[in-house]
């Protein structure tokens, strides 16, 4: 059976239903100047019960890589930003006044 995109649909490994489709994302490996990023990577995304998974197949082929980083791997200066969602008290304080405030106008109209 085949999706609207001319895909193949595939069943989910996670809840079997079918309809499963392939995603490919960036992964990364590691940190620092150990990090690895490998792009395109297909991962199997279930609409169903919201599985996404590597397959075993992509799994070994990421450790081909892994291990084979310094031949197949190109270098690429990368900006790398962090995620800071409600560093502190102050910042968690103000976040959730922030949040009830919305919520408040909300209620309103």
């Amino acid at each position: 059976m085949r999706n609207n995109a001319g895909e193949e649909a595939l069943r989910c490994e996670n809840c079997g239903r079918e309809g499963a489709h392939v995603r490919h994302l960036s992964r990364s490996y590691g940190k620092g100047s150990s990090l690895l990023v490998v792009e395109k990577v297909p991962v199997v995304s279930c609409p169903h019960c919201g599985a996404a998974y590597l397959t075993a197949e992509t799994l070994h082929e990421i450790e081909r890589i892994k291990a084979h980083r310094r031949s197949l791997a190109k270098r690429r200066n990368v900006a790398v930003a962090e995620f800071l969602w409600q560093r502190d008290a102050a910042s968690a304080k103000l976040a959730n006044r922030a949040l009830q405030r919305a919520a408040q106008r909300a209620r309103r109209g």
